[in-house]
């Protein structure tokens, strides 16, 4: 029912403790227009509160005019709005409330609340300096009346209370809660403690944080900054390692040993002409070199270049580091040269980090909103943390999440498609007394005496039967008589009587 979208979900075996304990990473990202209670940062000026406010405002303007509009047409007997044709409504009267005339006083745009109101908080942010505060500019008192409202930081302070208070009430304590108000990031660890190989096997941290459009830029252009430094790292590890290997293969006074592998065989019996094109093939950068083909890149289009997955430079990163540790094994097996102690340092540095990085959440992926972030560790068998994290989750997304809308449900109404005329039937009360002939016809069609078909429903003899008591005193046909009998007339109806 919550309308929200897990970005990242990671099973993996923990480092210290693989056969026993499991660390889970789950991120889950609420978009803004799902949020119940709307989140703003603290810099956000006070004309952008109110212009936000204006707006919610005038879309509920907007959506009365499209209700007394269907109205109108259910009332008239007309068809029903489709659900496209109300959107191009509702876009139709976004003209009546408002327009892109910033500067004409008597813009449509300023006729909830007028222009002199708006520029006199042009720029104010939450802080005014001590030199610049009078209680009785109208600034002062416009931003005083919005922050009653405490609009700015409600957002933040609801999402951060309902995580606390469910995890109160869940049994899973913090010994630290580092809420850092005004920079809209919260975070929550069960132990003060960082260190993994002093905590226990059951454990969590969370962390909860809101990013606008503007952080996730940034968090992109970083992201991507990092992924090209490990990408140039491990390429030049590989060309290291190469050398190396091309410098082993070599005698005393550049002589060759015997043939060793491809290249070596290649030499030896293809013509010169052949081994000098192919060499030049594989220094061209444009040319995809041989020792790279298991590495090759998908065709970025215009799609991958703007929503990066870096799926392939990660698969690719990884397999090089695996393959350059197989090759240092291949050339020294059980000797522990110096050559061979630095890079494979190099390689344990580059790997232990770059499975860190693969680990953290691509920004690519990112919609402005909240991000929660939940890191745990928990027993193989028993899972008290996971399942216990799965409820507390569960509730909080439900707390602050408005869920999926869908405007054909919220406004649904009965369509004239579905009325049928043939199966209307009308109510009528019981007839005070009965002879045995009337009783002996209640026997055989028992449905008879409470409801009758309507027009065309009926033969014309049990039609006209009960058309004098069908009508109630108030002269409207079909309207039942619910009125409580008293017990003599319960009696009477059944043919008994009292001894």
């Amino acid at each position: 029912e919550n309308a929200y979208s897990i970005v990242k979900c990671v099973f993996k075996d923990n480092a210290y403790k693989p056969k026993t304990v499991t660390d889970i990473k789950l991120s889950i990202n609420i978009l803004d227009s799902e949020l119940i209670s709307p989140i703003f940062h603290y810099q956000t000026t006070v004309e952008y509160l109110l212009k936000d406010n204006l707006a919610n405002h005038i879309m509920e303007l907007i959506d009365r005019e499209i209700e007394a509009l269907k109205e109108e047409i259910v009332d008239s007997g007309r068809q029903e709005l489709t659900d496209n044709e109300v959107m191009f409504e509702r876009i139709k009267l976004v003209d009546k409330f408002t327009d892109d005339n910033v500067s004409d006083p008597n813009s449509r745009r300023y006729t909830v609340l007028g222009k002199k109101f708006i520029d006199k908080i042009e720029g104010l942010r939450a802080e005014i300096d001590q030199e610049d505060y009078d209680p009785l500019n109208m600034r002062e008192a416009i931003k005083e009346i919005i922050d009653s409202e405490n609009i700015r930081n409600r957002g933040f302070n609801t999402a951060v209370n309902t995580l606390t208070s469910i995890l109160d009430t869940s049994k899973l304590g913090y010994q630290v809660c580092d809420n850092k108000k005004n920079a809209r990031d919260c975070y929550i660890r069960e132990y003060e403690d960082e260190d993994e190989t002093q905590l226990p096997d059951e454990r969590y941290a969370i962390r909860l944080v809101y990013f606008d459009q503007a952080q996730i830029r940034e968090l992109k252009r970083i992201y991507d900054t990092r992924m090209a430094a490990f990408i140039r790292e491990v390429d030049a590890a590989w060309e290291v390692v190469h050398q190396i290997y091309d410098q082993k293969k070599s005698k005393w006074f550049g002589l060759k040993k015997s043939v060793v592998d491809f290249e070596d065989l290649a030499q030896s019996v293809m013509p010169k002409k052949w081994n000098k094109e192919r060499k030049e093939l594989n220094t061209d950068p444009d040319e995809l070199k041989w020792d790279h083909l298991n590495f090759r890149d998908t065709t970025n289009t215009f799609v991958e270049k703007n929503n990066r997955t870096y799926t392939v430079e990660a698969r690719n990163t990884a397999g090089k580091i695996r393959y350059l540790k197989e090759k240092l094994q291949d050339m020294y097996g059980y000797q522990n040269p110096i050559e061979r102690v630095v890079v494979d340092e190099r390689l344990n540095i580059l790997e232990n980090q770059f499975h860190k990085f693969t680990y953290e959440i691509n920004p690519h992926h990112l919609q402005p909103g909240l991000l929660l972030d939940v890191d745990m560790a928990t027993s193989k068998r028993k899972q008290y943390m996971m399942k216990g994290m799965a409820n507390v989750l569960n509730e909080f997304l439900h707390g602050i999440s408005r869920g999926f809308a869908d405007a054909a449900f919220a406004t649904f109404k009965r369509r004239r498609s579905t009325v049928r005329d043939d199966a209307e039937m009308s109510f009528a009360s019981l007839p005070g007394g009965g002879d045995e002939g009337g009783s002996h016809h209640d026997d055989e069609n028992p449905g008879a005496q409470y409801a009758a078909p309507s027009a065309g429903g009926a033969s014309p003899s049990s039609a006209s039967a009960p058309s004098s008591s069908s009508e109630s005193p108030s002269g409207v046909k079909g309207a039942a008589d619910v009125t409580p009998k008293s017990y003599e007339d319960k009696l009477k109806d059944m043919g008994l009587k009292e001894l």
